[in-house]
């Protein structure tokens, strides 16, 4: 009766656990790899809709802005990280129709705003309609 193992199953035992352990690694890197990803992403998100103002009447222009002219923090760290963020809006006009009648006269236009972080793919469009009677 055999009580130990031999030096061929021991080796084999090792190879075995390397293989799985070299797996796992690599697995791990490749989720912080996606995790540090998507966080990006998310900030960029946030970055541009910091940008967003519903206030501002669409037009047909094109204008770039900076965060922290935008935005004045008082937070030095937060002053920093928008320091250097630069956001392009791009407006364009979509469509235009006019709506006759005996009675009334009806103008209505459909514009949109897009708000793109430079250096990035990150894009946000605002569609605004405006009626006119």
């Amino acid at each position: 009766m055999k009580k130990a193992f031999s030096l061929m199953e021991v080796i084999i035992a090792i190879v075995m656990l390397s293989v799985v352990m070299i797996t796992l690694l690599k697995i791990k890197s490749e989720n912080i790899f996606l995790i540090s990803k998507n966080d990006e992403n998310t900030k960029s998100n946030d970055y541009v809709l910091l940008s967003v103002d519903f206030e501002d009447e669409i037009s047909n222009k094109n204008e770039d802005i900076f965060l922290d002219k935008k935005y004045q923090y008082i937070n030095d760290d937060m002053r920093k990280e928008l320091k250097d963020i630069k956001i392009l809006i791009k407006d364009d006009k979509i469509e235009s129709k006019s709506i006759e009648s005996d009675l009334n006269y009806i103008n209505t236009t459909i514009f949109s705003r897009t708000y793109s972080l430079e250096n990035s793919n990150i894009k946000k469009k605002i569609y605004t309609f405006k009626i006119e009677l």
